[in-house]
């Protein structure tokens, strides 16, 4: 049997008198591919930050990776950031100046791995996402569904564990956001990692092992 990778207990979350998290418990298993689904507003982002260590919260516990998440200071934060958790956002944030290859690289550098470990990872990685031919080249040469890729590579530099996604697919045309989808349940065969995407795809929420919809800061499936 599995056990749960991540699990959260009655968290809440306010900005200033706006209650965003409402008392949200869930449990996600190791190498599970959890879809977070519900209306603008509804908290998505929210929950997905707090399991990612990318906000405080208010209330209630968060355990990610067998780390109580709420107990971390800023640097402690950025440093489980950096070793456990992947974070793709909708938007790919990939420096310019850098070919994809050098992009997948800067957090590998930025935690202190060696040079030839980190590229030796890259490559593999771009094998993997299906952008081997790619790696020469810069974002402005990409289409917007490599850059993605380029993106969940970087990601995976350093071999985390779990892989948290917002909003992922919400750029591209029909085909990428179904190639992207598909690459998540790869990875997850390939690299066992666990993937929790807030999406408003229902393709996506469909293909997923399990649907949680937040409405109003609360779960309302389980």
């Amino acid at each position: 049997m599995k056990q749960d990778i991540i699990r959260i207990e009655n968290l809440t979350k306010r900005y200033g008198t706006l209650e965003v998290l409402r008392g949200v418990s869930l449990t996600i298993a190791e190498g599970e591919v959890v879809a977070i689904v519900g209306p603008s507003g509804a908290g998505k982002t929210t929950l997905l930050h707090a399991m990612g260590a990318l906000s405080e919260f208010d209330g209630g516990k968060v355990v990610v990776d067998g780390v109580d998440v709420g107990t971390l200071g800023s640097d402690a934060a950025a440093d489980f950031r950096g070793s456990r958790i992947g974070l793709v956002f909708q938007f790919h944030y990939l420096l310019p100046e850098f070919t994809a290859l050098e992009n997948i690289c800067i957090p590998g550098y930025i935690a202190g791995r060696e040079r030839e470990e980190v590229e030796a990872r890259a490559r593999e990685l771009l094998r993997i996402v299906g952008l081997e031919e790619r790696g020469s080249h810069k974002p402005a040469e990409l289409s917007g569904g490599e850059q993605q890729r380029v993106a969940i590579a970087r990601a995976l530099i350093n071999s985390p564990r779990i892989l948290l996604a917002d909003e992922p697919s919400g750029n591209l045309d029909s085909h990428n956001r179904t190639e992207i989808h598909n690459l998540f349940f790869e990875l997850r065969e390939k690299l066992g990692l666990t993937v929790v995407v807030v999406t408003h795809d229902d393709g996506l929420a469909a293909m997923s092992d399990r649907k949680l919809t937040i409405i109003d800061g609360a779960i309302v499936t389980p």
